[in-house]
């Protein structure tokens, strides 16, 4: 019988730990569906939702972007991208931020395109920035996440409103925020002496 209930045990760890790999995400960059065997995305309206702090962009433009819970519903993990509406793929970069709580990936050949959780922390908000690319080669955007209430319960593809792709240069006031957000981070990074990773 003891046997059993350790065997019964290790089966529950174990499939816990998957839920938050320390690994590259590459399979699900595309579909942003976490590999949970067994586990579909719910069909239900999320009870989360992304908030951006723009409703225009341009190139080299900074946005904060907010994932938060709708009725206080706890999330325990979650993927961001920003993706065109017309191609789907992911596009510009995220700033680091609080290193214990997220980590960027690197999606469609893109650098720190991806940003997703680095622990299995239950909180019901948190705020990253992201970059838009310097190419004018750009087209409207939108943020799409997943978040993870637990293992079993996850929501793919829930989307902020459409930010629309402005022709007007970026200010050079953008380049000063850039510039003070990685001095953040690297500071962040110098006073962490260990990271809990995804």
């Amino acid at each position: 019988m003891h046997l059993l209930f350790f065997v019964l045990l290790e089966m529950y760890t174990l499939s816990h730990v998957h839920a938050y790999p320390n690994g590259s995400i590459a399979s699900a960059c595309d579909s942003m569906i976490p590999n949970h065997p067994s586990y579909v995305p719910q069909s239900t309206i999320a009870p989360y939702r992304v908030r951006a702090d723009r409703r225009t962009y341009r190139p080299g433009d900074m946005i904060r972007v907010t994932l938060e819970s709708v009725n206080n519903t706890d999330f325990e993990g979650f993927m961001l991208q920003a993706r065109t509406t017309s191609s789907h793929t992911a596009v510009g970069y995220f700033v680091p931020g609080n290193t214990n709580l997220v980590r960027l990936h690197n999606c469609f050949n893109t650098e720190n395109s991806t940003v997703s959780h680095s622990s299995a922390n239950e909180i019901t908000e948190i705020e990253v920035m992201w970059v838009a690319p310097r190419t004018s080669a750009l087209d409207n955007i939108m943020f799409c996440a997943t978040f993870l209430k637990n293992y079993a319960e996850f929501w793919t593809m829930v989307s902020s409103n459409i930010i629309l792709l402005s022709s007007s240069p970026a200010p050079a006031v953008n380049l000063l925020m850039l510039a003070f957000c990685n001095l953040i981070a690297v500071i962040g990074l110098f006073r962490s002496s260990s990271l809990t990773l995804l």
